[in-house]
């Protein structure tokens, strides 16, 4: 049995306060795992359950918008027209479902509708039986019971579960808050019932832990759809033949249906501004409807958020948001902590990526996984 579990928005570097207490058990440690970009939930877990990145499995970041209509769409609830076949088929669930073997799947997002997940719990259906809307903790409490109950039915040769409750409280409250720090220990409790279920089953085993990008905090906010409504394309914003998208995060995507020439131009224009780091110019090939032109990818703790007169912030109690290239802003990544038969234990390594974890864990389960990224022999016993 192999189990994913994800505990998302935990930087590494809030991990090494922690990690003492994994790595003192056996626990094998990839101290740093560096993210995705733009680095946000749905895109670092459909890299880490694919192996592939944005311009295959087409999740750019939460909210996208297709290339030609520039309409606004957000993936939370797993939106259907990025649920669909082509994402489904290119998951981990998929290849373990072409070998006989079942998968449990509990809040790991864009999986609803996926047929090769035998046990599938998405987080809005547990939103939906619980009466706080907002309650994060009850949210990952039926994590766990669900995570127990698959391990404990040994029905499953694959489960992967996401713990959502620091990286909401992180955005409430501050990534140090009292509030989120407290959750993180109860998130870590969770993890060693998990670990102690698995130990004591005498079943083999292999347990992954791994967050799926950091936190940083937010100091000013900056509104780039405002800022083109001042200059001479305000009437491509207008007419919606251009337009920045995002939920509240350190980058956005830039959708146009201007020719290179003008999205050049606007890209110098906005480089020059001091919230902005780096405009970056979406080049490599994809036949994605939702691939936008550019990335524009924000200064450490600058919030960035899609509004347009007469729409209102919406972020402004924000205190903690992620999003900025993991390159620039170094506490946007994640780490990883593993144990199991098949892993060494006691292992430090510095560093990995968040996209080589679906083919580990092929090889974990002697199955093919056809994707970009590549195992982590590092920390498997056989290559020893």
């Amino acid at each position: 049995m192999n189990v994913l579990i994800s505990i998302d928005g935990l930087s590494y570097k809030i991990f090494e306060r922690y990690s003492q207490q994994f790595t003192s058990n056996g626990f094998s440690y990839i101290k740093k795992i560096i993210t995705t970009f733009p680095s946000v939930t749905f895109n670092a877990h459909a890299t880490a359950i694919t192996g592939n990145n944005h311009h295959k499995h087409s999740v750019f970041d939460n909210i996208l918008s297709r290339s030609k209509t520039i309409e606004r769409i957000p993936l939370y609830d797993d939106h259907e027209i990025i649920c669909n076949e082509t994402l489904h088929r290119q998951t981990l669930f998929h290849s373990l479902s072409m070998n006989n073997l079942k998968s449990s799947s509990i809040h790991w997002p864009l999986t609803s509708g996926n047929p090769y997940i035998n046990h599938l719990v998405t987080e809005s259906s547990s939103k939906k039986k619980i009466q706080k809307s907002e309650s994060v903790y009850e949210i990952d409490r039926i994590a766990l019971h669900e995570t127990m109950q698959s391990i404990e039915s040994n029905s499953y040769h694959f489960i992967a579960t996401r713990f959502i409750g620091y990286d909401a409280l992180s955005h409430k409250y501050g990534k140090d808050s009292l509030e989120a720090t407290e959750h993180v220990q109860i998130l870590f409790e969770y993890v060693n019932q998990i670990f102690n279920m698995l130990e004591k089953s005498r079943k083999s085993y292999n347990l992954l832990v791994f967050s799926d990008h950091g936190q940083s905090d937010v100091e000013t906010f900056f509104y780039p759809n405002e800022v083109l409504a001042q200059t001479r394309w305000k009437k491509h914003l207008i007419e919606q033949e251009i337009r920045f998208i995002t939920d509240g995060s350190g980058s956005l995507l830039f959708y146009s249906l201007l020719d290179r020439q003008q999205n050049r131009e606007i890209m110098d224009y906005f480089n020059d501004l001091n919230e902005v780091n780096h405009f970056y110019e979406v080049e490599a090939e994809s036949n994605s409807q939702f691939k936008p032109v550019g990335i524009l990818d924000l200064k450490h703790t600058v919030c960035g958020e899609d509004i347009f007169t007469p729409e209102e912030p919406k972020y402004k109690e924000l205190k903690s948001l992620h999003g900025y290239h993991p390159n620039a802003v170094d506490e946007m990544n994640g780490f990883m902590i593993c144990i199991g038969d098949q892993i060494k234990k006691g292992k430090i390594i510095e560093q990995g990526r968040i996209e080589n974890i679906a083919p580990t864990l092929a090889n974990l389960s002697k199955i093919q996984h056809d994707c970009n990224g590549e195992e982590i022999n590092d920390i498997i016993r056989e290559f020893e």
